[in-house]
């Protein structure tokens, strides 16, 4: 075992077996229809017309689309009230709960730090025990620290392409793979490209992950 030297990653502990490393917000937590809610909520509205949230949220009193500026405020009030409005996917925790047979799990959040312990009691209410951590880095620069040396098979699920892009970059052995489970999403999402995969849903990501464990671990 060896502990991992990273501000973010002090005390985890990374042995031999597989590691999984997985993305929350719309992988394991549903994001964007409870976030689209959260913004009715407060008289704005979120229309994708293109795959980002900038740009696309609307005054609802003014039918303008509001500042990015604005709309990182409503993320991040968003965030601190998380734990009212996000709800797993069906099966993520069946999922990676019968992951563990075979594999360590992390999970791996893009957020301000600041929102970290929001978020594990979130996900712990749901059953999702897994070591989890909060980081704004580029998500290649954390696996790569996390893995500095002898590093496991790896797999990282994202719904975000350039995060599998960034552990591709970093890590090239890993399995990346770009988990698109909303319809609408994945519709707007650009298109995966090798080295990474993309899977639809748990279950196609769960295929996926035990048989590259299966070739590799």
């Amino acid at each position: 075992m060896k502990t991992v030297e990273h501000e973010e990653l002090s005390g985890l502990q990374i042995g031999d077996r597989p590691l999984v490393v997985v993305d929350v917000d719309e992988v394991v937590l549903q994001f964007l229809d409870p976030f689209k809610a959260f913004l009715r909520a407060n008289d704005h509205e979120l229309v994708l017309e293109t795959f980002s949230l900038n740009g696309n949220v609307t005054s609802l009193a003014t039918g303008e689309k509001i500042p990015d500026a604005d709309v990182g405020a409503f993320l991040a009030a968003f965030y601190d009230a998380q734990e009212e409005w996000q709800e797993p996917f069906d099966a993520a925790r069946e999922t990676l709960t019968g992951l563990t047979e075979i594999a360590d799990v992390l999970l791996l959040t893009a957020m301000p730090p600041r929102h970290r312990e929001a978020r594990r009691r979130l996900l712990s209410r749901f059953g999702f025990s897994f070591p989890l951590i909060a980081s704004e880095e580029p998500k290649g620069a954390v696996l790569s620290a996390l893995c500095s040396k002898d590093p496991p098979a790896l797999i990282f699920v994202d719904d975000m392409l350039y995060n599998c892009r960034s552990v591709a970059e970093s890590l090239p052995d890993a399995l990346t793979i770009n988990l698109l489970i909303n319809d609408d999403y994945r519709a707007m999402a650009p298109k995966t490209e090798a080295p990474s995969v993309v899977a639809t849903g748990w279950d196609h990501a769960d295929r996926l992950i035990r048989r590259h464990i299966a070739e590799n671990g």
